[in-house]
């Protein structure tokens, strides 16, 4: 990850003796007081969890936190968090519905568009006025054993719009976002360069050669301990494609360096050549004092295991879903800094594997892991146990290498609960049958419910009403509305139940729950008969 160039946040100065370019100093976040307003940031998102993407205001982070471009950078160090994901039919009309749709092999909501479509053109000519169109979908969903307005929300499922946010992992802090939002800022500065020049004192010349072949970056030693790295411009005449290698090789090196680089590059930032001073200040954030980066032997080992990989996929073998990267951006934490050698990532979660080395610096290594390990998910190779919050692998053959991957993604991302499988359904669909809460809950009896459910229904969104199940108080509270202003019109009220929830005996009781409710609290008990329901309508 790295920020777009119109998004990094800089200062450029003349240059003081004259003649040459201007001087560009990206803008450090190193003032404490930005913190309380990217812990709100982090915050609004935390809440906005289990949301709709259409609920989010992009527009408020913006306010938080005062400047447009930083926001979005801060976003985007948010992105390994935070994540966005279209809900699937089981979240929307339960997993009986679901299983119906899928007899029909309609499994995404491209393929039940489709079959609206086909339809549409057997039924309509292919045109359905705005008029009949609510008819038409019903004639739709009647063979499929959904109402009208399940088919509407199914169809647009995979809309933008509809996309669910979720959290990866533990909740980030603030000062973990800072630091990763320096260190990125550097490299994604260090992408758009032409030449860096850099002063690496007490680093060795095979390590330089050995990072420097490893990432495909052109180089040259100027004297002692300098090294000059040249960038490649694309067909376009741009230097960000392969900045990206040229950036990742000089945070390697810098971090590498047994003491403070430093140097200058030459960066173009649209028609701008700019002078980047690559000093304390710049290389600080890839410099904490807890680093784990592959030396020369890290490398080796990496390229064996990437090569032992690579023939167990030519051999039939199968990765489990498993993507290899290599190569990345730092991970920066608060304190700490991982530059691994290898990315695995599985849908949403990303596990960095870094190999240990066996000499002085294991120590250092050992205990950046270790933080880093809290926030994101690690992997040590070469090493067997001794770290708390980082699975280790003595001996990182690709069998051995895939369990560990699928164990450490099971901590990470574990299967719900089955009160968060509930959670989950009220999110997307509203309510939760009866059935449906007792099948997942597994209880004995329908008077245990309510006791098994009273975690969900005490945050005060959900309320439970017996013989109907679990149900939003939003959707409760949309239901009432029909209670208001006016007659009371009973056939009209279960109608209108039925549309939203489906017909049967839940929407009865749910009719009835709304009718002993009236206009009062969802506090309140009002148990009611099938004789008050007559006397009323009449």
């Amino acid at each position: 990850m790295a920020f777009r160039r119109q998004d990094i946040a800089k200062t450029t100065r003349k240059d003081k003796e004259g003649g040459g370019p201007r001087k560009l100093y990206p803008r450090y976040l190193r003032d404490r007081t930005v913190l309380p307003k990217v812990e709100l940031a982090i915050g609004y998102l935390d809440g906005m969890v289990g949301r709709r993407r259409g609920d989010l205001s992009p527009d408020l982070v913006l306010d938080l936190l005062g400047d447009p471009k930083l926001a979005r950078c801060l976003l985007a160090c948010l992105a390994d968090s935070y994540r966005y994901r279209t809900p699937t039919f089981a979240e929307v009309v339960g997993e009986e519905a679901a299983s119906a749709l899928a007899a029909w092999d309609l499994l995404t909501p491209a393929d039940l568009r489709a079959h609206v479509y086909l339809a549409a053109n057997q039924t309509r000519a292919g045109v359905v006025p705005p008029a009949e169109r609510e008819a038409f979908l019903g004639e739709v969903a009647a063979p499929l054993g959904l109402t009208a307005q399940a088919v509407e929300s199914l169809i647009h499922l995979d809309a933008e719009r509809n996309a669910l946010l979720e959290r990866i992992g533990p909740r980030p802090t603030a000062e973990d976002t800072v630091a990763r939002y320096n260190a990125t800022l550097t490299v994604s500065v260090l992408r758009h360069a032409s030449t860096l020049r850099l002063e690496l004192p007490g680093l060795a010349a095979t390590a330089v050669a050995t990072v420097c072949d490893r990432h495909g970056v052109e180089w040259r030693r100027t004297g002692p301990e300098s090294v000059v790295l040249r960038g490649r411009r694309n067909a376009h005449g741009t230097w960000s494609n392969h900045g990206g290698r040229l950036a990742r090789c000089a945070a390697q090196l810098i971090a590498l360096a047994p003491a403070t680089p430093s140097g200058e590059a030459t960066v173009h930032l649209g028609d701008q050549t700019l002078a980047f001073p690559v000093d304390a200040k710049a290389v600080g954030p890839i410099r904490p004092k807890l680093r784990a980066v592959a030396s020369v032997d890290g490398v080796v080992r990496g390229a064996v295991l990437a090569d032992e990989v690579a023939a167990f996929r030519r051999a039939g073998g199968r990765l489990g879903g498993w993507t290899m990267r290599r190569a990345l951006e730092p991970i920066a934490v608060d304190g700490a800094l991982v530059l691994p050698e290898f990315v695995f990532v599985r849908g949403g979660i990303a596990v960095a594997a870094v190999p240990v080395p066996s000499g002085a610096e294991r120590g250092t290594v050992l205990a950046a892991l270790e933080v880093v390990g809290r926030a994101r998910p690690v992997l040590a190779l070469g090493v067997s146990g001794g770290l708390a919050d980082v699975p280790t692998l003595p001996v990182a053959t690709p069998p051995a290498l895939l369990a560990a991957l699928d164990a450490l993604a099971e901590a990470v991302d574990p299967s719900p609960t089955p009160l968060g499988t509930l959670a989950d359904e009220l999110v997307g669909a509203g309510w939760v049958a009866e059935t449906r809460v007792a099948e997942v809950l597994a209880v004995a009896a329908p008077a245990d419910v309510p006791a098994a459910v009273a975690p969900l229904v005490a945050e005060g969104e959900v309320a439970h009403v017996p013989g109907f199940g679990l149900c939003r108080v939003a959707v409760l509270e949309d239901l009432q509305d029909r209670l208001l202003g006016g007659p009371l019109d009973v056939a009209s009220l279960r109608a209108g139940v039925a549309a939203r929830v489906g017909p049967g005996a839940g929407a009865d009781a749910l009719a009835l729950h709304l009718l002993a409710r009236g206009t009062g609290s969802w506090e309140r008990p009002a148990p009611i008969t099938g004789d008050e329901v007559d006397r009323r309508a009449a």
